[in-house]
Order: structure tokens, then sequence, then C-alpha cells
């Protein structure tokens, strides 16, 4: 079981700003408003006379058969002689999230039934959240809150047919390994996992019980309203929802602000060296007040929108 946890671990570091492993269902048809969806995601350029740094907000998995890929976003995809992502799933970045998994599962916590983790209006909506995977109650009993919430998300989007293999990241991967060029990981995911643990435990029944609304409000096989103004370049619809108020202090500190500001550090050391550069992460991270292209004002570097 601590194996399959630390699948899902490895699935959702990749997409912790959403907060919200088997195969996936084939999906339902798209619907026709997301069949006819020009495809124009938001894009952003920082440059100097012999860098130029594309910042690109992904979204870390997306229902099948929706397109995001522009005319621009193909072009940039071609001339990009480096890829930068979040985290990147190799054998030794999965040594260490197993690790991570059996250290914060041996000994398990406390018997303390999940169901009495979150509020009395939340309890039927976890209960089918857990029907859907293929876990017994009992087993995110013996988890810490945090991981129920990742196992959760990830169970889900799985069986939604939202297959991360085939999702933003995963494709921007493949075509540059194909060409052999480099692909650059920021973060080390089982140094995050480990601070998500150090997590107070009511920050903790927050994002479970922000996964467990999310899960319950999303339509089966279908792009969310979130995933089609993602993909026609709407950063508006993303600040409602990575702002400190809605995520509470430990969570936004921890998912959004600790992690912009070190991401606008390194690319203000990145501008020193020539080259285009792919910088591709969550979308979260260029909403809000404290969105990336904020930051990198202040630090002097301007980032255009391009698309």
């Amino acid at each position: 079981m601590p194996k399959r946890m630390a699948l899902c671990a490895t699935k959702a570091l990749a997409g912790l700003t959403c907060l919200f492993a088997g195969p996936a269902l084939s999906a339902a048809p798209l619907s026709p408003k997301a069949a006819a969806l020009k495809p124009c995601p938001a894009i952003w350029k920082i440059a100097d006379a012999d860098t130029t740094i594309y910042l690109f907000g992904t979204t870390h998995s997306l229902p099948p058969g929706l397109r995001w890929k522009s005319p621009a976003m193909r072009q940039i995809i071609r001339k990009s002689q480096e890829l930068v992502v979040e985290s990147l799933e190799t054998p030794d970045a999965q040594q260490k999230t197993d690790a991570t998994v059996d250290a914060i599962v041996t000994p398990v916590v406390d018997q303390r039934p999940i169901l009495s983790r979150v509020a009395p209006e939340k309890r039927d909506s976890l209960k089918q959240a857990i029907l859907r995977t293929d876990f017994p109650e009992q087993f995110f009993d013996a988890m810490p809150s945090f991981m129920a919430s990742l196992v959760l998300a990830v169970e889900d989007m799985a069986r939604d047919g939202r297959d991360r293999a085939k999702g933003v990241e995963a494709t921007l991967i493949k075509a540059f390994r194909r060409h052999d060029r480099p692909i650059i990981a920021l973060e080390d995911g089982s140094a995050v996992l480990r601070q998500m643990h150090g997590l107070s435990e009511d920050a903790q029944r927050h994002m479970l019980e922000a996964t467990i609304s999310d899960i319950a409000d999303t339509k089966p096989h279908q792009p969310a309203d979130a995933d089609l103004g993602w993909a026609r370049g709407d950063t508006a619809i993303f600040d409602a929802e990575f702002r400190r108020e809605k995520l509470g202090d430990e969570l936004y500190d921890l998912l959004i602000l600790n992690r912009n500001k070190a991401w606008a550090d390194w690319l203000h050391a990145r501008m020193a060296r020539p080259g285009i550069v792919l910088f591709a992460v969550g979308a979260g991270h260029f909403a809000g007040p404290d969105a990336l292209p904020r930051l990198l004002e202040q630090r002097g570097i301007w980032a255009v929108r391009v698309e």
C-alpha cells in the first residue's frame, strides 16, 4: 500500500498548486464548446540581448482530447533550447518519494478515522470520494490528512480519464527528450512532500476539504470551466483560487508564495546566461497578488504577455 501511496504522491507533486493509478477510463466525447475551442493558453516572455525565457502556466492534467497547443505555443516548443518544469519523475526521484512516504506512514497515525477529520457536512462527500477509489476507508484512516488529499485527488483524476502521462508537462518532456534537449527540475518532490507533512492538522484538514469539494463539483469526463478558461488564456479564472484568503496562511506560503519567490530568484539568475528557455509551471503561479510576473518585476525584470 505505501508503494501505491508513493505513486499517487509522485503524480500529485507536479500539480500541488491545484490542491485539487490505475488505467484511465475511456472518456465521453468533448462538449461542443470544448470541441470548438481555439487554444490560446497564456504565455509571457522575459528577455535581454542574449536570453529569452518563455513563461508558460500549465495545467497538470486535462480531459482527453482537449486541445491546448496554439500556433505560437508550437513555435516556442520548436525553438526553445531548454525546458524547465516543477519536478521530474525519474527512478531516483521515485526512490526518494518511496522513502519519504514510508517515513510518513510508518508508524501509522493514531487511530483517527478519516471521516472525523472533516466537518460533519463534508463527510458524505468524503465517503463518496473514497468509494471512487480502490481502497477501503480504513486505508485512509492510517495516513496523514494531506496524504489522503493527494491520494483522493490523483485516484479521482485517473478515473475521470485525466492521464498525466498525456498531460501538458508529459507532452513537453517527451518533445524535448525526443530531440535530446536538456530538461531541468526546479524542485525535489520528496522535499516538498516532507514540508507538507509539517503542515498543522488544521491546514491539512483545509486541504482535504478543498479536495473533496473539487471532486464533488467536477463533472466526470468533461472539461471544467477552469480547463476551458486555461486553454483560452483566461488567467483571471485562477485569481480567486490562489489567494491567501482561499488557501489559508500555511498552504498559501508553502504552495504559492515560497515557491514563487524561489522561482523568481532562479529566473533572475538564469537571465545571466544566454539561450532560449521554456519555463513551464502550474498556471496558479501566474495568478493572484504574488504571481510570478509581479515578483519578477520587483527584481527589475518585466514579463510581457505574448499570448
